[in-house]
């Protein structure tokens, strides 16, 4: 046996290793959620009343649905202002262009504890605070490097030559913009919504720090009840939350093509 052979199946060894720690927490987090005695395993039988209990608490229907709103208003805001940046960086050369590219990413390169932080306090500081508004200023620049990146793609596969043909019959660049590009890019948007919205429905560090009273957003919410519930409706929950979030992807994915535009 070669040394790259060797490499090889140490490489396959670790990617496997690697998936099975990542799939093991949602796999227990499975098991636990249908299982009779809560977190006492191995399971010895299936029940749905945690899933009953847990889509049946207000509180929790209450912060789904200000994840739904937070989550839709947050991924059409970052989707509305990564369009014209990847415009203008996809169709134009200029001084200062991979700069602005670095800058636009760069909450990718900030972990997101640390980035809500530095968020709260410069909320503090210019008199906000928590609220409404800094709780969806700091969703929308997280994920806004997400949508940046899919439009930049979708922009990199458009031919030009369909937007000047436009223009050349008369067409203006706003009917340009609504009849050819974003038609032709229809995959992207939608893939770069999708992820977005599930992004934000997800996220926790941000809402922990800027969410108001009243205005809870669903990972907060389950993260109270865990530190003062000990039971397995928060797996159920959780559970809920993995199977349709995986649904919702294949989904997308057969509907838009998002494997196509992400590996793009």
């Amino acid at each position: 046996m070669t040394r790259l052979d060797l490499g090889t199946i140490a490489l396959r060894f670790f990617t496997l290793l690697m998936m099975a720690f990542l799939i093991f927490p949602i796999a227990v987090t499975l098991i636990v959620a249908v299982n009779p005695r809560e977190f006492i395993l191995p399971p010895n039988g299936f029940t749905l009343d945690w899933f009953k209990a847990a889509w049946s608490s207000k509180t929790f229907l209450r912060g789904m649905g200000v994840s739904l709103v937070l989550g839709i208003v947050a991924a059409t805001l970052a989707n509305a202002l990564a369009l014209p940046a990847a415009m203008a960086l996809v169709r134009n050369d200029f001084r200062g262009k991979g700069a602005i590219n670095l800058l636009l990413m760069s909450p990718l390169l900030i972990p997101t504890t640390i980035f809500s932080l530095a968020l709260y306090i410069w909320f503090v500081r210019v008199g906000y605070g928590s609220g409404l508004v800094p709780l969806l200023v700091g969703h929308t620049i997280h994920i806004m490097p997400y949508a940046l990146r899919i439009l930049t793609a979708s922009l990199h596969n458009l031919d030009p030559s369909y937007e000047e043909a436009a223009q050349n019959v008369g067409a203006g660049r706003i009917r340009t913009l609504f009849s050819i590009t974003l038609p032709v890019i229809r995959t992207g948007l939608i893939s770069s919504f999708a992820l977005c919205f599930i992004l934000s429905w997800n996220d926790f560090p941000i809402s922990v720090f800027l969410a108001p009273p009243g205005w809870t957003p669903l990972p907060v919410e389950l993260f109270a009840y865990i530190k003062f519930q000990y039971d397995a409706v928060a797996a159920a929950l959780a559970g809920s939350l993995i199977l349709l979030s995986a649904v919702a992807m294949v989904v997308i994915d057969r509907l838009a093509g998002l494997r196509r535009v992400l590996r793009s």
